[in-house]
């Protein structure tokens, strides 16, 4: 601890101590973005030679640089910006940190209180500047030897245990200085028996408060309810959403087989895109398209594993059947958008489906749904066919190529708007093992090139990112993130010259107003940018040459960017036109059986 002893003046001794207590408390790194005011606080963790943290000049891809690491990992890491509106640029990082349940620790640098509202340089109001989107916040004032350093270390094993508590989430701590800024020896600064009330810190490298996350089980009174359920239902329904850890998804996986349920499994739950059982029903969103699938398919009971899920039909569905529901989760969170769930359990996922799924193998079998497992085998078939017809890429066999290519021991994140959709409906169900993530706390489509990088770094893999136009240029300047040591990612940006979903909304009906406000057409292409960044480039269209660039690019050392472009009207069409397939050939079967 002799750095922490041997500090210049109290900005610097504080910052040592804040750091430090993260340590302790397990933070995995730091993300900062350059500035004055935050100096000490990255001259402090600049001093900690063992300790991970990356440079990023845009605040806003540094947070979610740092959202990418942290969901990757399921532990917390700290952002670091100087005042004024640097803060104000992780704002949406923090917004999907905290929908998402993602932990994150927002240190600012503050002007001391003289400063504020006086009209001086870069200072705004930083207090609770986050509002409702952090679990908690504090304001450390500027460092004063008549504060007890032990305050300092309490506030940040705080910020760690609220960070990872359930609900996890940001926390933000804002860091009043004032100057000096720079380590300057200021004699007298830190009176001399300043430490003597954590001297037992100083001499261990324990936390200074040793906090306890608590564990969330069913009581024995609860478990008795949950199998009298599981074991009088018939007709069942297992619904799978979002999970971020491979032991939940294997667990989950154990489950599935244990049922004999039919299995709707979201895009992001790991087992829609591999690891199919033989109840899996990977086209259930395409099925629910059919009106005769809604007379023939009728769950009395949904067991929902997990996070949200993607498909819109799926909840319009449950919501229109109105099943007995239960949601098992591990926060408290209410996760019910259509209002149905019935019971509701936090508890750990993995351990709830490894203590289920026995006691289910033993029960009696009830074999209902199955043929949902047929009809979706079918609609596989059409999907495959009408895929093979396709010279030229398109958005839905993009989705489908890459669920089949992806190598083994790499992860997917997936763009919101049109890429998360397409994969999720047109996604084979036999690809490779891996994370599928994507930013579905609040959907946007901001930071997707930077948490894809933080998921990379954090991961130790190469990460296939699919994301649309827009979404990369919004996020341009998070390039640069994708040539960082430790990084690889093949960013696949679909480009068709502007807002796709929007084509699939009533607005479309309204060409006069459409392009202009919605369409919105932008003629830009991304080869200079990925040359100005240093990222490996090439653009396709035909699906031989995308699978021997990919393949390429895999093999390749460093990132790539991968344009293919497509046409909006034209990919409107494409998903009536296979759509229209699918349900005649869904209606086929439904008649057979």
């Amino acid at each position: 601890m002799k750095h922490i002893l041997e500090a210049p003046n109290m900005n610097h001794l504080w910052a040592r101590l804040l750091i430090e207590e993260l340590n302790r408390n397990g933070i995995c790194g730091y993300c900062i973005s350059p500035g004055s005011r935050s100096t000490p606080l990255a001259l402090a963790v600049s001093e900690q030679k063992d300790v991970v943290h990356h440079v990023h000049v845009d605040e806003r891809g540094t947070g979610f640089y740092a959202l990418g690491w942290a969901k990757a990992v399921g532990k917390p890491v700290a952002l670091i910006c100087t005042s004024g509106t640097a803060v104000a640029n992780y704002y949406p990082a923090v917004v999907e940190a905290f929908l998402a349940r993602i932990p994150l620790i927002i240190l600012t640098a503050d002007r001391p209180p003289e400063l504020l509202q006086c009209g001086a340089n870069q200072a705004i109001e930083q207090v609770n500047i986050f509002g409702a989107y952090v679990r908690w916040s504090f304001t450390l004032p500027c460092p004063d030897s008549a504060i007890s350093p032990a305050v300092v270390l309490t506030t940040g094993g705080q910020a760690v245990y609220r960070a990872c508590r359930a609900p996890s989430g940001p926390v933000h701590i804002n860091c009043m200085f004032r100057e000096p800024l720079e380590p300057i020896v200021i004699e007298g600064d830190v009176p001399k028996d300043y430490m003597k009330p954590v001297d037992i810190w100083l001499a261990n490298k324990k936390p200074f408060t040793q906090w306890n996350l608590p564990e969330t089980r069913l009581t024995t009174e609860q478990e008795i309810f949950v199998l009298g359920k599981m074991e009088t239902v018939r007709e069942g329904l297992l619904v799978i959403g979002e999970l971020r850890k491979e032991q939940e998804i294997k667990s989950a996986y154990n489950l599935a087989k244990a049922l004999h349920w039919p299995v709707f499994a979201d895009v992001t739950s790991g087992l829609r895109l591999s690891r199919k059982t033989e109840f899996s029903v990977p086209y259930y969103d395409q099925m629910l398209l059919l009106p005769e699938f809604y007379e023939r398919f009728n769950p009395r009971f949904v067991l929902h594993i997990g996070g949200t899920i993607t498909s819109k039909r799926l909840l319009e569905f449950l919501e229109r059947k109105r099943p007995e529901y239960m949601l098992v989760a591990d926060h408290p969170l209410r996760t019910d958008p259509i209002h149905r769930v019935s019971h509701r359990f936090e508890t750990d996922i993995t351990s709830f489906c490894a203590w289920l799924a026995p006691a289910m193998s033993r029960r009696d079998i009830y074999p209902w749904g199955l043929e949902t497992v047929e009809w979706s085998n079918c609609l596989e078939n059409i999907v495959e066919e009408w895929t093979s017809e396709q010279n030229v890429l398109n958005e839905i066999t993009v989705a489908r190529y890459i669920s089949m290519w992806k190598p083994e021991n790499t992860d997917l994140f997936l763009g919101n708007s049109m890429p998360i959709r397409d994969a999720d409906m047109y996604g084979s169900n036999s690809g490779s093992d891996g994370l599928v993530l994507a930013n579905r706390g609040a959907s946007g489509i901001d930071g997707t090139i930077a948490t894809s990088a933080g998921i990379s770094f954090a991961r130790k893999r190469i990460v296939t990112s699919v994301i649309g136009d827009l979404s990369a240029i919004h996020d341009l300047n998070s390039l640069s993130l994708l040539t960082t040591k430790g990084v690889k990612v093949i960013l696949i940006v679909i480009n068709n010259d502007g807002g796709g979903i929007f084509s699939f909304l009533p607005i479309s009906a309204y060409p006069e107003t459409f392009e202009r406000y919605f369409g919105v057409p932008h003629g830009y292409h991304f080869e200079a940018g990925a040359k100005m960044f240093g990222i490996h480039y090439a653009i396709t269209d035909a699906p031989e040459e995308f699978k021997k660039i990919y393949s390429e690019a895999i093999n390749k050392e460093g990132s790539t960017l991968i344009e293919v472009p497509t046409n909006r009207p034209e990919n409107l069409q494409l998903h009536k036109q296979l759509q229209e397939r699918l349900k005649n050939e869904l209606l086929k079967c439904i008649r057979k059986s």
